[in-house]
């Protein structure tokens, strides 16, 4: 895996990283990991606690409504303002909240920006702390996760989503697939995909040449490009470039969207436990 704290998206984060990290695997101390019970908050604590435990650093997890103010820590904050990482006064608790940073740079030199989340940041934070860590490695195509699940791709183009995804391609942490080319597809929420059409492409896919696929994968998704929603970013993902890792069956949008239908605010604390147990022994939504 590459040290994501090298590349420049990360760079507004990487001093307070790698300082952080580095004073946890010093001390001896027992180390709480806290967020809210949710689908992010999962996402967001299930790198850390790969890390620790393929580390050997003592901790404990807990899922509270408010971060813990008392140390040492770390807690993932649900927040909108968006302000980044920050250390308590003692610096010995660490609060990951999401950030804007720059993603690519436009043909013209200018910045693109876009939502450095709590999810990704906590990637980045675990591989600093364990980077040989094999459960780590197992979660790593979920650092994508956080940035599916903002709202960024739904009025434009995410650059950080997309130089987040070059990274993992790059590393052979995913694979980027048609959706005719996913073993499982889950379809529940994309009433406007011909589930028909989309099994009788699937079947004829191999026997297919580039021009006749890509008129394919266009007629399939004709019916949803006059609608509002969802966006033209988020159809090119779920229709030409899946996220797939090794052994998984289902892609990632699917997978998320599988466990969203089945979220229960009334039972989130249990429903959390199960999550984070499914994503640190497999690295999957199961």
């Amino acid at each position: 895996m590459e040290n994501l704290l090298d590349d420049v998206v990360f760079s507004d984060v990487s001093e307070i990283f790698i300082k952080f990290s580095q004073d946890i695997k010093e001390s001896n101390n027992t180390i709480l990991i806290t967020s809210q019970p949710s689908i992010r908050g999962c996402l967001a604590l299930a790198p850390i606690e790969a890390a620790l435990l393929d580390s050997n650093i003592p901790y404990r997890r807990r899922f509270v409504n408010e971060p813990n103010q008392n140390y040492p820590s770390i807690n993932v904050v649900n927040s909108n303002d968006q302000i980044g990482p920050y250390l308590n006064n003692d610096n010995n608790s660490l609060f990951l909240s999401d950030s804007i940073v720059e993603g690519l740079t436009g043909s013209d030199g200018d910045s693109k920006k876009g939502p450095l989340t709590a999810i990704a940041q906590s990637h980045a934070l675990a591989n600093e702390i364990c980077p040989n860590s094999i459960r780590l490695r197992r979660l790593r195509p979920w650092i994508l996760s956080g940035n599916w699940l903002d709202d960024s791709l739904d009025n434009t183009y995410d650059p950080v989503f997309l130089k987040l995804k070059n990274i993992l391609k790059k590393e052979g942490s995913i694979r980027i697939l048609p959706i005719t080319e996913v073993k499982n597809p889950n379809l529940k929420n994309f009433n406007w995909i011909d589930v028909s059409y989309l099994k009788s492409l699937s079947s004829s896919w191999n026997d297919m040449n580039i021009a006749m696929k890509e008129e394919s994968l266009s007629l399939l998704a004709k019916p949803v490009l006059t609608k509002n929603l969802p966006s033209t970013a988020r159809v090119e993902e779920i229709i030409w470039n899946c996220i797939v890792a090794p052994g998984w069956e289902t892609d990632m949008v699917g997978q998320l969207n599988y466990q969203l239908d089945k979220w229960d605010f009334d039972d989130e604390y249990s429903l959390s436990e199960n999550l984070m147990n499914s994503l640190l022994k497999y690295g999957i939504i199961n």
